[in-house]
């Protein structure tokens, strides 16, 4: 998944602000575990430092769908406070 800024709506101007990369890393079933990747770029005019994240998601159940999926995963990355938001990896 990939955040981008569009500068006044301008596409040719978009730059990347955020990235989340999930890898399912079980058998498949009815319940999955995951870990993800979340990056964000520094972005000082709007005040947004850089971190990267990495976490583990167990226990998913498949038939919640991507979106319960992608919400665990961001309850993941803001429960920890960002201490060292440059290099910060937890999984």
């Amino acid at each position: 998944m990939r955040i981008e800024i569009w500068p006044g709506g301008d596409e040719q101007a978009a730059f990347e602000l955020g990235r989340m990369d999930v890898t399912n890393v079980s058998t498949v079933a009815d319940v999955g575990s995951y870990t993800a990747s979340i990056t964000q770029r520094e972005t000082p005019t709007l005040r947004v430092p850089s971190f990267v994240r990495n976490v583990r998601v167990a226990s998913h159940p498949r038939g919640d769908g991507p979106w319960a999926l992608v919400a665990r995963v961001l309850g993941e990355v803001t429960a920890k406070p960002l201490d060292n938001p440059k290099s910060s990896t937890d999984v």
